[in-house]
């Protein structure tokens, strides 16, 4: 009995490992399917690589712009005010600028040689209305005022002035935090 339960053990396990063989071939890829497939992995690689790199420009471009800019308008501080534009002129003066905030300050001096003649106003306008968006006349001869809500987009001044020798403005747009 012994020797029957060893036989049949013993070919149990030939036909086992047999079996085992055969299904491990089968199931197996072969070479030219391995081969496949790490050359599809490869061209999946070059391609990630390829817009990594892609995406690598894109960003030292971005960072270029960014330096651009920020040498053009200087640091913008955020919860503070920001000096936009300086005009000075000693007669009227129409400019154009862009608003960088919804609140701007305004910040104006001028000086005349004959004060009781004199006369200084400011209007803003928004591009392409002619209605104008703020109006501040008969202004001393400094002082500061302001403008609020106003929608980004590009605006411009038209300086109004009589009889003065020099006048200065100065646009100061808020940054909030956020």
């Amino acid at each position: 009995m012994e020797k029957k339960m060893l036989l049949i053990t013993s070919v149990g396990l030939l036909i086992g490992l047999i079996v085992g063989v055969a299904l491990g071939y089968l199931v197996a890829p072969s070479a030219e399917n391995q081969q496949g497939q790490i050359n599809e992995l490869q061209s999946q690689i070059n391609n990630l690589q390829n817009q990594i790199t892609q995406k690598d420009s894109q960003i030292q471009t971005l960072q270029e712009q960014i330096s651009e800019l920020e040498n053009l308008i200087g640091p913008i501080r955020k919860g503070n005010w920001n000096l936009i534009e300086t005009f000075q002129g000693s007669s009227g003066l129409k400019t154009d600028y862009y608003v960088a905030g919804t609140d701007l300050r305004i910040n104006w001096t001028w000086v005349s040689s004959i004060e009781e003649y004199a006369s200084f106003g400011i209007i803003l306008y928004r591009k392409g209305q002619t209605v104008f968006t703020e109006m501040f006349f008969d202004l001393q001869d400094e002082g500061t005022t302001f403008a609020h809500n106003t929608k980004t987009d590009y605006y411009y001044f038209d300086i109004s002035v009589a009889n003065l020798d020099q006048w200065v403005v100065t646009v100061e747009a808020w940054i909030p935090e956020q």
